[in-house]
């Protein structure tokens, strides 16, 4: 008897791991990693909202204890005001402006914010929620 010996197949997956590690880098490089606060702000919950479109948008946070991030950096109300005022063309032609009130924040102190939003000439502004937990 002659003893045959089998030849296992050799799979290289050399050109398997180039392609992940191509496609991997691709995804890091293509995703936009934003920011979303600068301070700590619980929103509040909604069931019926709609999803924010992914477009450049101003963020306004407003924490609990009144204090004021405009795109990530802090603000007083009094240079808000000035920053919308000279900005609300841009704000406005781009995804508009989103006020994440934290939900702590008193609605007397929501309702001054959204004035002061309006007097700037901002049009285009929303309001931004959680989802509701079912």
């Amino acid at each position: 008897m002659v003893a045959t010996t089998r030849r296992r197949p050799n799979v290289n997956i050399t050109s398997l791991i180039d392609v992940l590690f191509l496609l991997l880098t691709f995804f890091l490089v293509t995703t936009s990693f934003i920011e979303q606060s600068a301070l700590k702000v619980e929103l509040p919950s909604m069931e019926n909202a709609d999803r924010l479109q992914r477009e450049k948008s101003f963020i306004l946070n407003v924490s609990a204890s009144g204090e004021m991030a405009y795109n990530g950096e802090p603000v007083s109300e009094g240079a808000l005001r000035g920053i919308l005022t000279s900005t609300s063309n841009q704000v406005d032609a781009g995804g508009g402006l989103v006020l994440r009130a934290d939900q702590g924040l008193p609605y007397g102190d929501v309702m001054r914010i959204l004035d002061l939003i309006k007097g700037a000439g901002v049009k285009r502004f929303i309001i931004a929620t959680e989802d509701a937990q079912p």
